[in-house]
């Protein structure tokens, strides 16, 4: 994967999350997603941060491609990226998907204001 957008996208399959999904684990809009998937600008800090939490990486691989050079204590080096959701996130997600458009707008309107 050469592009940073590229990069973000696989990050996003290989979790098996959607756009919707994403935004509301992350808070960036399904707009802003979307044009950085297709590498129309650089995701901001903020939003890397996100992505490092949300999809369990490494901020530098999504970057470059590449393993980070400075590893923090207690990481270790691999082949791949670490692309994994807990358990627990695995079921919120499976959940949230039976759920009809408005019991799903219901959730999102709740993390919203719990986030506030």
């Amino acid at each position: 994967m050469e592009t940073v957008g590229k990069r973000i996208r696989y990050a996003r399959k290989i979790n098996q999350l959607t756009l919707t999904e994403v935004k509301i684990l992350t808070g960036l809009s399904t707009g802003n997603l979307s044009d950085l998937e297709n590498d129309k600008f650089m995701p901001s800090a903020n939003a890397l941060i996100s992505f490092r939490e949300v999809f369990k990486i490494h901020i530098d691989w999504i970057l470059t491609g590449e393993s980070p050079m400075n590893l923090s204590k207690g990481d270790t080096v691999k082949e791949a990226p670490s692309l994994y959701l807990t358990e627990e996130e695995k079921a919120f997600i499976e959940t949230y998907r039976t759920l009809d458009e408005e019991k799903r707008r219901d959730i999102q309107g709740f993390i919203k204001v719990s986030l506030s």
